[in-house]
């Protein structure tokens, strides 16, 4: 991307704009929100941001009844550094006179995996720190729900960027998604009755952020782990995209095109699911579906992922072919019950479908970021 050679003002000011048109001040202006922020140069740019649209508001003559609040998670799993950059985190919401919450991990050993590899044993240890990543993940997000419960928040702000958007759909694709995986990184994205995550620099590039916040002189830190292509978002990120945008040098904004082409078509289609679930699902006493020869498989795939992330089930190694399997029992194509990876078993009748929960891993709510 041409970003040319504007003065600092208009960088930084390109992105307060893109944060206000992604995410306008009258959203949440009255409400509270958790700004997760690891001291990286995105989510120091998203503090900033959130800041200055607050203090505008004010410094125009309006009183916004909301706040917000410097979340920071301390996995400790690079020592020094990791210590440094919740000090890091510490002084950037002081210096804005923030509200801030941190929380530090027990110490642990992180692992390791190797470079995309056909052998076996190597996509074993990646599998394994794919899992170590999801636990990671879940462990921040847990984090940042119980600071927004504890403080009354209506929002918890991630700061994504269109990279990250594209890193996520192309980790997705090489796995063997279906259409909603194509469909990116969610914003906003409910996850409980009152709490939703919002992502305001999705369509940011990650250059652009840099880039203003150098010009401004403002701080952020590296986090070298960052830099191991051995992990598989990072080979992605610093092997794959560079190669993509030697031939295709606009890849990354086509996907993100596509990306919002494909959410839209997502938002259509869980639409009528909605719609298609309240009209076929039973929970009383067990989780019944009636069966539906006449509905396309696109809306019943979807319904049974809403359904799923709607009551917190577990969703473990599942992919396209267990979902198209459901699909089929629904459909009538299919009456030989099932097991999906999570233990939930699925059994079929003359009429409906019927969920078993009573062998599956302990439920747990949808997790993301």
């Amino acid at each position: 991307m041409n970003l040319g050679k504007p003065d600092s003002a208009s960088l930084w000011k390109q992105i307060v704009k893109e944060v206000e048109l992604a995410w306008p001040t009258d959203r949440w202006r009255d409400v509270g929100v958790v700004i997760g922020c690891s001291g990286g140069a995105d989510s120091v740019a998203l503090v900033r941001a959130l800041s200055s649209l607050q203090q505008s508001l004010r410094q125009a003559g309006t009183s916004p009844r909301g706040f917000l609040i410097v979340a920071h998670f301390n996995h400790q799993l690079r020592g020094d550094e990791s210590d440094q950059d919740q000090t890091s985190v510490l002084h950037l919401a002081q210096e804005l006179g923030l509200q801030i919450e941190i929380q530090e991990a027990s110490k642990r050993k992180a692992g390791l995996a190797g470079p995309p590899t056909s052998d076996p044993a190597e996509q074993g240890n990646r599998a394994e720190l794919d899992t170590d990543e999801a636990s990671l993940r879940h462990a921040r997000m847990q984090f940042l729900i119980q600071v927004a419960k504890q403080n009354g928040a209506r929002y918890i702000a991630l700061a994504h960027s269109m990279e990250d958007n594209v890193e996520t759909v192309l980790h997705h694709l090489m796995r063997g998604t279906g259409p909603s995986g194509l469909a990116g990184i969610g914003h906003p994205l409910p996850i409980e009755s009152d709490l939703v995550v919002t992502r305001p620099l999705l369509h940011t590039r990650r250059e652009l952020i840099r880039h203003a916040l150098s010009e401004q002189n403002y701080a952020w830190r590296e986090d070298q782990s960052n830099l191991d292509c051995r992990y598989r978002r990072n080979w992605i990120r610093h092997q794959l995209i560079p190669m993509m945008e030697s031939e295709y040098p606009s890849s990354v904004e086509a996907i993100g095109r596509a990306i919002e082409l494909q959410s839209s078509w997502r938002h259509c289609i869980d639409r009528m699911a909605s719609k298609w679930l309240d009209r076929h699902v039973k929970a009383n006493p067990d989780f019944c579906i009636l069966k539906d020869s006449e509905t396309d498989r696109p809306i019943l795939i979807a319904a049974m992922q809403k359904l799923w992330a709607d009551h917190h089930w577990p969703r473990q190694s599942m992919n396209q072919k267990h979902w198209e399997t459901l699909a089929e029992m629904i459909q009538g194509r299919r009456t030989s019950p099932c097991t999906l990876p999570s233990g939930i078993r699925i059994m079929e009748s003359q009429l409906n479908i019927r969920i078993d929960l009573s062998s599956c891993d302990r439920p747990s709510k949808r997790q993301d970021g």
